[in-house]
Order: C-alpha cells, then structure tokens, then sequence
C-alpha cells in the first residue's frame, strides 16, 4: 500500500479520472486515484451519456463547450479508443416559457460561439423520422453535441491518468481524512487498507461525496437525487447518426441507443436518498427502481415520441447524480480545510462536464487559478450550518425544474 502522494483523488467516476489525468499532464509527479469499488461503477455508467452545451450560466456553458471539443480530440490526444456519436441536439419548447428559453438560448449561445440556430420542422423530419413537431412552437438545433456510451468516459480517463503515471486503487474505501491539529489542514486520507499522506486531497465520491467529507466534520451540502431511464427494444429506422431531442415542459430527453430509443427525465416526484441510512456494502446498482414513472414522461411527450408509448424495453436503469440547491455544480477548494477540494453536484450533467471541469480544477489546484474561472461553483456560497430538511427541499426544487430555469430573468441580468 502506497504511503505518501502529491494527490490523492477520491472516486474514479468522470470528475475524478478526468482530474486525475489532468494533474499527471499537468506535471504532478504522484498521484492517487482511489475509488471504493471499481473504476466508474456507480453512477457513472448509468447515464445519458449525452451533452447539451449550451447552459444557463456563460461558465458552464464554455465548460461543456471545452468537454466536448476534448472529447472529439480525445484518441489523437491519448492514443485510447474512444467511440463517440456527434450527431447534434434539438431542444423543443410547447409553451410561450419554453419559446423565451430557446430565443435566449440560441442568442447567447452564439455569443459564445456555439454553433446553435432555429431548426424547421422539415428539418427535423429529415433527421429523425421518427420525431414529430405536433404542438411544438419552438426548437433549436446544436450540431456540436454528442452522445456516447457512458461507462467510457471515466474508463479511458482512467486509462490516460495510469498512461500518466497515476497509481489507480480500487476496493479501497475512504474511511476518513487526516487533519492537523489546530490548522485544520487536510493532509491525506484513510482507508481501509491503510493512511495515505498528502498535500492535496479532492473529494469526487459522487454519492459518498458528502460522507467522506462529514466524517471529518467538513459539510458539503449535496443530495443524491434518483434519476431514471429506459432504452427501448431495436425499432426501425433508428441511427446513431440522429440527433438528441429534448422538450422542455416534460423535462425528458430522447436520443438513439442500442438500436432503440433512450428516454430519461426528471420525476415530478423524485426520491432523494440518504447515503448515511445505506448499508456499507451499498452499490448504485441496489438502487429500487420505478419504471413506471418513465412511461409517464414517455405519455408526456406522446406527440412528439408515438413509437414509444408500451415500447418494449431493453433496459431500464438508475444511477445516483448529487444535486445542489441552485442547481450549479460544487467544484474548487473548502474553506477552512486548506489542502481539501471537491467537485461534486453533478445535477445529471457531470459526465457531459467531467473533460473540462478536470482541467479546469487541475489547474486551479497547481496554479491558483484556471482559464475557465469556477468562481461560480464554490462551496462558499452555502452556509457550513445548512439545515438538512431544507437543503433537501432545495435540492428537489432544482431536480424538477432542470429544464425549466427563468430564462427571461436570466437574459435581463447578462
């Protein structure tokens, strides 16, 4: 068992293989990837899969820009397979909200040169025969995005950081970290097969995020939150070459998969899950399921999606994304934990984020500041003292309304 490390990363899902990578590129000689069970077992491999660029914040926005451009350029940057489908995105609004949304969202996405415009009805057709635009008043077309099976991505992050030099230690729980008397410095962890020293700690446990973090008294204020979706039977007509869809009002995405069709969305009703009630043996795959809440979102967009209402299915899944209660990711350094840092708050777009925002915290962590500021994201802008009844509250409110932020509000303050 390695003793000492420059960094030790916990959690080997998207964030933490991507910023295990990016400190080794960046010249770190000794770095640490830990993870409780295996490399990117939990959440991670039980996502969309898919990025929407274009965000409510200009940070986020040119953050998933930058995943996006690494994420094509990744084999010729690693020398690691890696299969991806850009195949672009529509978002579709069926109510004057929606319209204001997708209005602001192509204006200030081509601010930010994002390559995002009006898409017609005839168009869509073309792309997607099996997308219809009955009710739909208004719908933006981004060729950039793309979508990819989502287990690879902290796979061949991981494979990059071990390319790199980074020692990768799975079945190693973190059991607690080390703290100085007095300063409250971080300065390295505990785990179940023994101590680890070092000056640089981050915290991206995705679930376990806020566990890890508590057992030394360090409050990170995060819910995981279930999120579900289904894959469909193979139809007819189905191409990976066929664009993402997303309505706005139903708060459900639509992409290709497998042959099928994928749909996820975010419940009405969603289940928060208290990660400190859960057994030590818990894995994101004893996760209970409820798949009739899916062919609920799928009768929601009926209009748009006939072929699948009572689809056959292939798969149905579930996976545990943290959320925050704005709605914004938590990613930098802790106060009062010098040598500590987390990314986390995933709020189900952290795979899609995950290129980026490595290297954006690989260089905040080694050079004090990044390219892309994350400003934004820190943990500072919560009370320590956040009361857990309403923290949860928070979190389901922003779970529900993923979709559906006030863009009118947004646009009138830049």
């Amino acid at each position: 068992m390695i003793s000492t490390a420059e960094a030790v990363v916990i959690g080997a899902g998207s964030f933490g293989s991507s910023l295990a990578y990016h400190l080794a590129k960046m010249g770190l000689p000794d770095v640490v990837l830990l993870d409780r069970f295996e490399v990117g077992g939990q959440t991670s491999p039980r996502a969309a899969g898919l990025t929407h660029q274009i965000r409510p914040e200009r940070e986020t926005t040119l953050l998933v820009k930058l995943s996006v451009e690494k994420l094509v350029a990744f084999t010729e940057e690693t020398d690691i397979p890696l299969e991806l489908h850009q195949s672009g995105s529509v978002k579709m609004a069926r109510n004057a909200s929606g319209v204001a949304q997708v209005e602001w969202e192509i204006r200030e996405g081509q601010q930010l040169g994002l390559d995002i415009r009006p898409i017609t009805p005839d168009e869509v057709a073309e792309r997607a025969p099996w997308a219809r635009t009955e009710g739909v008043q208004a719908m933006w077309f981004t060729p950039s995005d793309l979508f990819l099976e989502p287990r690879q991505v902290p796979q061949v992050y991981t494979a990059a950081a071990r390319a790199r030099g980074v020692t990768v230690l799975t079945e190693t729980p973190v059991t607690g970290l080390q703290r100085e008397s007095g300063s409250g410095r971080v300065t390295g962890v505990t785990t179940s097969k023994g101590s680890i020293s070092a000056p640089i700690v981050v915290d991206t446990a995705g679930a376990w995020t806020r566990q890890v973090a508590e057992e030394s008294g360090i409050r990170i204020p995060v819910v995981p939150m279930r999120h579900q979706l289904f894959i469909t039977e193979p139809m007819p007509g189905i191409r990976n070459e066929q664009p993402i869809f997303r309505v706005i009002d139903a708060n459900v995405y639509v992409r290709p998969c497998w042959g099928g069709l994928m749909l996820g969305g975010y419940e009405a009703n969603p289940l928060p899950f208290e990660m400190r009630d859960a057994s030590p043996q818990f894995q994101i795959a004893d996760l209970p399921l409820d798949v009739q809440v899916l062919r609920e979102l799928a009768a929601a967009v009926c209009d748009q999606f006939p072929s699948l209402q009572d689809a056959p299915l292939q798969l149905y899944r579930g996976g545990l994304p943290t959320i925050t209660a704005d709605g914004k990711h938590i990613v930098g350094a802790v106060p009062g934990a010098e040598g500590f840092y987390t990314a986390t708050g995933c709020d189900v777009g952290g795979l899609s984020i995950s290129p980026g925002m490595g290297e954006m915290l690989a260089q905040l962590i080694l050079t004090g500041t990044s390219e892309i500021p994350l400003d934004l994201y820190s943990v500072s802008r919560f009370s320590p003292d956040f009361n857990d009844d309403e923290l949860v509250e928070a979190c389901v409110n922003a779970y529900t309304h993923h979709y559906s932020e006030d863009y009118t509000a947004i646009g009138q303050t830049g």
